[in-house]
């Protein structure tokens, strides 16, 4: 070999080992500070839609930088036939998302690697799963599809550690139930609508990460409907986007306030025409959010003045595609991790009421002036059992733990006087309280102790055999 060709090959080497590590620190390379969002084909995709869920076929993840409209976009997920509903982690290093490696395959929660761009599947199950989002401790949470057992099929939320282990139920009424954040406080705020008996209406309930202490937290005015997607910021504003039912779906930027989310709703975007579909709140109080002009666009990601109150510059967008969920690769505060005082080895749980009468709902009694003498408690095919409230309005029952079940009133002559209520269940040695029945939530208990918890709880179901066109009245002290 000469002089010449062996300058030639060792260039030729250098410049092999150049491209080998321009290509190993582009796939390490840090993403903080990028945008994520999901991608989906304008026919896949109906935005008029009044589905709760996001399972979009055909949907992909991309990352962008923000600021360099028209930059290039980066797809993560390419080796998925879908992949939609991104999560951050709090350090910002990995992202939880839905996905389907194949067409016919169900969906499955997946956990990204963002420095090497892999990821690895975390669920595996016949059923699909959606809406995947992180908990304190190396757990998550999501929402798995149940088979119908009578009831209709159901969306049911499960926790488990990132590494696929400790599989936990923690919801258990006929609903569907998804994620839509993890409040600063450490609970689950999740979008829920009740399917059984009859269709109920949707709002959010907050609950604990182990299932305990589920209770409404918001609900829209009448004819209206939350979204999917929830983000709180650091001066405890919650905001959503909400739709409109009927003819007119109009989909609007709300926000509502942590200490009073019934009463502090704000709707940004009322005076504004199109529809908006996902909003990312950003520090400077500025907002990215998924934003449709008119009928005949793709939703395109817009910068939004939340002060304002006004849309700015079209930031990305495709005539092929819609683009929602945008995430910001960034560290956050890991939400507060809460207490577990539940010990699954227990067959059941506690629940007092102080006040049945206390109420905000309705009388449906002839009488007006018609008082709570007893209440029934029914099971999901049965009535399981009347019991009779003290004299103050309070009971005690002892229920069948992670059994559903719904309370309603009844006076002297079996009449009903209110509910029945949404649909109740407590956690194996969980103790639970409310104030009266189906009372505002927001109300303050009397510092008095209910003569109830002065006896001791009824067992529930009383009898399991019972139906609910012939029930039978037990007393407290048939209990003892």
């Amino acid at each position: 070999m000469n002089l010449r060709k062996a300058f030639l090959l060792a260039g030729y080497i250098f410049a092999l080992g150049l491209t080998g590590v321009y290509l190993v620190s582009c796939k390490n390379h840090s993403m903080k500070g990028m945008l994520i969002f999901t991608r989906i084909p304008v026919d896949r995709f109906n935005p008029d839609g009044d589905g709760l869920s996001h399972d979009f076929p055909g949907s992909g993840l991309m990352a962008v930088k923000p600021g360099e409209a028209g930059g290039p976009e980066i797809n993560l997920t390419p080796g998925f036939y879908s992949a939609c509903s991104p999560q951050i982690s709090y350090d910002a290093t990995h992202l939880l998302f839905a996905g389907q490696k194949n067409e016919q395959d169900p969906w499955q929660v997946w956990e990204m690697d963002l420095k090497h761009k892999t990821s690895k599947q975390i669920t595996d199950f016949k059923e699909s799963c959606f809406g995947p989002a992180y908990l304190p401790g190396g757990r998550l949470v999501f929402s798995r599809e149940m088979p119908d057992t009578g009831t209709g099929t159901t969306h049911t939320l499960f926790t488990m550690n990132l590494d696929g282990s400790n599989l936990q139920q923690i919801t258990f009424h006929p609903d569907d139930d998804y994620v839509s954040t993890i409040l600063r406080d450490g609970r689950i705020l999740m979008l829920s609508k009740q399917i059984f008996p009859e269709q109920g209406e949707i709002k959010y309930l907050a609950m604990r990460p182990n299932g305990t202490k589920a209770q409404l937290f918001y609900q829209g005015e009448k004819g209206t409907v939350p979204g999917f997607r929830v983000y709180e910021t650091a001066d405890e504003h919650i905001y959503f986007i909400e739709r409109k039912t009927g003819k007119n779906k109009k989909r609007d930027i709300i926000s509502i306030r942590y200490n009073r989310p019934l009463h502090s709703r704000v709707n940004y975007t009322a005076e504004i025409s199109g529809n908006f579909y996902t909003v990312l709140p950003l520090p400077s109080g500025d907002m990215f959010v998924s934003y449709r002009p008119s009928d005949n666009q793709a939703i395109a990601l817009y910068h939004f003045s939340g002060e304002k109150k006004s849309i700015g510059e079209r930031l990305f967008g495709d005539s092929k595609y819609h683009i929602l969920d945008p995430v910001l690769v960034e560290p956050y505060n890991r939400p507060r991790k809460l207490p577990d005082e539940l010990n699954l080895t227990y067959p059941t749980g506690l629940i007092v009421c102080q006040n049945v009468n206390i109420t905000s709902l309705p009388d449906t009694a002839s009488s007006s002036t018609a008082k709570t003498t007893k209440i029934e408690v029914l099971g999901l095919d049965k009535s399981l059992g009347i019991v009779p409230v003290e004299d103050d309005g309070s009971f005690y029952l002892k229920v069948t733990a992670d059994l559903p079940f719904r309370i309603r009133a009844l006076d002297d002559h079996d009449r009903v006087l209110y509910g029945p209520s949404d649909w109740i269940w407590v956690r194996p040695f969980e103790r639970r309280g409310c104030v009266g029945c189906h009372e505002d939530p927001e109300l303050v208990p009397e510092n008095v102790v209910p003569l109830a918890i002065k006896t001791w709880p009824v067992l529930i179901p009383v009898d399991t055999t019972q139906s609910l066109k012939n029930v039978q009245t037990f007393k407290v002290s048939d209990m003892k």
